[in-house]
C-alpha cells in the first residue's frame, strides 16, 4: 500500500457485535476505497457469533485492517477503543452493516481540505427492508437546526478531523443515539457539512439497533433536543421550553388548535433563522407539524398563514 509522504492517513473505525452476516459486506466496501491510504480498526465487542473470525480473516489478507478484541461493555466503549489506537489524521465511522461509495473518503477528503470543515457527512441511501434516501441538511447552520428535531448526520457517512474525536469520546453511557450526541456536544465549537451526494448506503434489518431499542431511542433524542433547544436559546423561558417540548411530541400526541397556536409562536420567536438553508428546513417543519401534527378538524389556516410570513 503506498505511503506517500502529504496524502493524509484515514483511519476507520467499525465497532462491532455479533455482525457476522454483514460485516464482510462492510469491510469490503472500506477496503475499496479511492483513497487507498487508510487503515481499518474493528473493535469486536465480545462477540458470540463468527464476527471475530471473518475480521481476522481480512486482517491475514490486508495489511491494512487491525482487528481489537475486548468483553461486550457497550457500544460506545467499543468505539472509544478504535478512536484511542487510531492514528489518522483523520477518522471516518462505519457500522459493521452499512456500505461505502466506493469514491467517498477521496470526495470527503478534498471538500475538508478546501474548506475549512471539522466534520463532514453526505446524503444516504436506505436498503434492505426498508428503500429510500436521506437528504440531510448541506449548510452547518441548516444543521444546527435541524438537530432540533432529528440527527442531522449519519455516523456511517461522515469523516471527522481525528483530533475532534480524540478530545470528545463517546459517553461510556451512549447505548443508542451516539450520532446525535456527537452533534449537540460538537456543533457549538466544531464546523459540519454535509455533501449533497449519496456516498453512503444504510442497511435496514430486523436484527439493527434502531429497531430494538426504538422507545430508548425516542426518550434519548427528546432529551438531547430539549439540550441543544436551551443551548441554543438560553433565554427562552420555562414555558417556551416545555413548548418546544410539546411540538417534539406531536407526531405521536397531536397538537389541538391552543397547542398548534403556541407551537407558531415558538417557530416565530426562535425558529427563524437568516440562514436561507435553514430557513427552508424550519419552513418545511412547520407545514409539517401543520399538516400531520394536529388533532383532526380543527382550524388551523390562520395559525399556519401567520407563523409562515415570520419564516419567509
Amino acid at each position: 500500500m503506498p505511503r506517500a509522504s502529504g496524502i493524509p492517513l484515514v483511519s476507520v473505525v467499525m465497532a462491532v457485535y455479533n455482525g457476522a452476516d454483514f460485516i464482510a459486506e462492510s469491510i469490503t466496501s472500506v477496503l475499496a476505497q479511492t483513497h487507498e491510504r487508510l487503515d481499518l480498526i474493528i473493535v469486536d465487542d465480545g462477540s458470540d457469533d463468527a464476527t471475530v473470525s471473518i475480521a481476522e480473516h481480512w486482517m491475514k489478507t490486508d495489511k491494512r485492517v487491525r482487528v481489537v478484541t475486548r468483553p461486550h461493555l457497550g457500544h460506545a466503549a467499543a468505539l472509544n477503543a478504535g478512536i484511542a489506537v487510531a492514528d489518522g489524521s483523520f477518522i471516518a465511522r462505519i457500522d459493521h452493516d452499512d456500505l461505502w461509495h466506493q469514491r467517498k473518503l477521496e470526495i470527503q477528503l478534498a471538500f475538508m481540505q478546501q474548506h475549512e470543515v471539522d466534520v463532514c457527512g453526505s446524503w444516504v441511501r436506505r436498503f434492505g427492508t426498508t428503500a429510500g434516501v436521506i437528504r440531510f441538511p448541506k449548510s452547518h447552520e441548516a444543521i444546527r437546526y435541524e438537530t432540533l428535531f432529528t440527527c442531522a448526520i449519519l455516523d456511517s457517512a461522515t469523516l471527522f478531523r481525528g483530533d475532534v474525536l480524540r478530545a470528545h469520546p463517546y459517553p461510556q453511557e451512549a447505548i443508542v443515539r451516539q450520532e446525535l450526541i456527537q452533534c449537540v456536544r460538537l456543533l457549538p465549537t466544531y464546523s459540519f457539512a454535509n455533501l449533497p451526494r449519496y456516498l453512503c448506503d444504510y442497511r435496514a434489518h430486523p436484527a439493527q439497533k434502531t429497531r430494538r431499542f426504538a422507545p430508548m431511542i425516542e426518550y434519548r433524542g427528546a432529551s438531547l433536543s430539549r439540550a441543544h433547544f436551551v443551548a441554543m436559546f438560553p433565554k427562552a423561558s420555562t414555558d417556551d421550553v416545555a413548548d418546544f417540548v410539546r411540538i417534539r411530541r406531536a407526531g405521536v400526541d397531536p397538537l389541538d388548535r391552543a397547542e398548534l397556536a403556541a407551537s407558531g409562536r415558538i417557530f416565530a420567536r426562535y425558529l427563524h433563522p437568516g440562514h436561507e438553508e435553514a430557513k427552508l428546513h424550519m419552513r418545511r417543519r412547520w407545514w409539517r407539524l401543520c399538516r400531520f401534527g394536529c388533532l383532526q378538524g380543527i382550524r388551523k389556516k390562520d395559525i399556519y398563514a401567520k407563523t409562515l410570513m415570520h419564516l419567509s
